[in-house]
């Protein structure tokens, strides 16, 4: 069995950051002892640190049902680390976490106005997350919901750039009437 650890940490900067519920805070501290009895399945926990201060930290969980596919369940920034680069390095951290049992993952993470604002000016944009899901309001007046999500490798593929895609096939392709006439 691990240690004991104090979650009072984690819930303090949660809690200050004015993003999440009591709830909310309460499903955490529920992850977190589901974490301390199997860190590693189903949810990591990676936190950054500034000497002893907790700074930052996330909990990833793996999808139900896929090998390769990650949901950040909570995402934390201390307000007082905010202008910084705290954030940044976290989400490096995340990919590196990942990036040591796979060859590549994908990052999801569902997140509202009030949350994502509360990691600070397009930090999920910098880290290389592209929104792929917007519902104004959903949380309530001015707080929508968002899903953002992205693609890591190990070794990333040589991608190409193709102007207009299938433009050879096209041409060589038979007339409409050809195939209409061939069925």
């Amino acid at each position: 069995m691990l240690p004991s650890v104090n979650f009072g940490n984690y819930e303090h900067i949660a809690g200050i950051t004015g993003a999440f519920t009591s709830i909310e805070i309460d499903l955490m501290k529920e992850i977190l002892r589901d974490w301390q009895k199997s860190p590693g399945e189903p949810y990591t926990l990676l936190e950054l640190r500034d000497g002893k201060t907790l700074v930052s930290f996330a909990i990833i969980h793996r999808a139900s049902g896929r090998n390769f596919t990650f949901d950040i369940r909570f995402i934390v920034l201390d307000r007082d680390y905010r202008s910084g680069t705290a954030i940044q390095h976290l989400f490096h951290m995340i990919d590196d976490e990942l990036l040591k049992k796979l060859p590549f993952a994908v990052i999801r993470i569902e997140i509202s106005t009030t949350k994502k604002n509360s990691l600070g000016d397009e930090a999920l944009e910098n880290a290389g997350y592209c929104q792929v899901g917007h519902i104004p309001g959903y949380y309530g007046i001015e707080d929508d919901f968002y899903l953002y999500i992205r693609a890591i490798f190990r070794k990333p593929p040589n991608f190409i750039k193709i102007s207009k895609p299938f433009e050879d096939d096209l041409s060589s392709a038979a007339p409409l009437e050809e195939l209409h006439t061939q069925n």
